[in-house]
């Protein structure tokens, strides 16, 4: 689940310090800056149950370089004087050579009598790095900041995490990225749930076949959510198709967030082309241990939790020659090489296959965007 209500925000930065015989920066642009985030940020996550744990994951990014010149990256580049792309057409990052991140508890509440409450923040981490390209001499940039999630657990049926608070020390580099185009985007708010999803999604459409329903959130998440299944006489299937399926050389960035059953067989996530005779050439399979595997069933390295929200990121580059994916699943990362090169990137799909069960996956916050190379 994503938060995005803070309670509030601190943030220091300044130019790192030299080591000693250690050559100084180029540019402005290569130098180094200490970043300190602080604050507080609300969950507002219920317990389920006074006998077992509701166990999930919660993400949030501090404002960086917001709007209205928000954000200690624009405070630098004002207070340094960096100077920007001619081309407008650039956003704001931070990529990292180290990272600290730390997350607490802030506020708990049980409402009624307690019986065998509890509240954990189990483990924490950065969220996956995306990618992009320098706005400023084309050049690839990776380890960019996309916020912290941390695992979490409530016990009780009236317990509530109310917020967490935190405290994340980076060191990095201020770049300037290319702005990538939006191919697809839905996070189904836009449908009454019940309903199937609608053709027109924010950026991009919607084509399914069989049981795909739009649902109020899972324990532990929020907003509408598609569940797709259980396989029928018509398939199970969801493609989110782009405004436009690039051919060229350039980074694709896919994110979503995912539920799995534990009672779920499987559930398959596909990146497909526009050519009917070989549509699909990277594939996903979220198995019932945990583990995923690719289209001919090797593990990828990834794993995923069962019963909770968890998020996918993919990353590809396609050169003239190749591609190469960085796949992360709710924090396992994987570097993997896709076993048919893609002539183009076409559509996201989120589907069953006969034998996965009558068991559904739902999936949500669906976002594809393509920046050329």
């Amino acid at each position: 689940m994503n938060l995005t209500n803070f309670a509030g925000q601190n943030w220091l930065i300044t130019p790192a310090a030299l080591a000693v015989g250690e050559q100084p920066p180029a540019s402005i642009h290569d130098q180094k800056w200490l970043l300190v985030l602080t604050g507080v940020v609300a969950a507002n996550l219920e317990g389920n149950s006074a006998s077992q744990w509701l166990n999930t994951n919660l993400s949030f990014l501090p404002d960086m370089a917001g709007a209205n010149n928000s954000g200690p990256l624009n405070w630098a580049i004002g207070q340094y004087a960096i100077p920007k792309p001619a081309d407008p057409n650039y956003t704001i990052a931070f990529a990292l050579d180290e990272w600290a991140p730390y997350v607490s508890l802030s506020a708990i509440f049980d409402q009624d009598q307690s019986i065998n409450a509890g509240y954990a923040v189990n483990v924490w981490r950065p969220n996956h790095f995306a990618t992009g390209i320098n706005a400023l001499d084309d050049a690839p940039v990776g380890n960019i900041f996309t916020g912290v999630n941390a695992d979490v657990g409530v016990r009780d049926t009236d317990a509530w995490i109310l917020s967490l608070n935190y405290n994340i020390t980076l060191r990095g580099r201020i770049v300037f990225l290319k702005a990538p185009t939006i191919l697809f985007e839905s996070n189904f708010e836009d449908t009454t749930a019940g309903q199937p999803p609608s053709v027109n999604q924010a950026v991009g459409t919607a084509k399914f076949n069989g049981p795909n329903i739009i649902i109020p959130p899972p324990s532990g998440s929020s907003g509408n959510w598609l569940q797709v299944g259980p396989w029928g006489t018509d398939g199970a299937e969801f493609f989110g198709e782009f405004i436009e399926a690039p051919t060229g050389p350039g980074v694709y960035n896919l994110s979503a967030t995912m539920f799995v059953s534990s009672k779920a067989t499987e559930a398959f996530l596909g990146c497909e082309t526009d050519d009917d005779t070989n549509p699909e050439f990277l594939t996903l399979v979220f198995k019932s241990d945990g583990k995923v595997y690719d289209g001919g069933l090797q593990p990828t390295g990834n794993v995923f939790p069962h019963d909770q929200p968890f998020p996918v990121q993919i990353t590809l580059t396609v050169t003239g020659t190749s591609a190469a994916a960085q796949i992360g699943v709710a924090g396992s990362v994987a570097n993997y090489t896709p076993p048919e090169f893609p002539t183009s990137f076409a559509a996201v799909a989120f589907y069953q296959a006969l034998e996965s069960g009558k068991v559904p996956f739902d999936v949500t916050d669906i976002v594809v965007t393509y920046t050329p190379l």
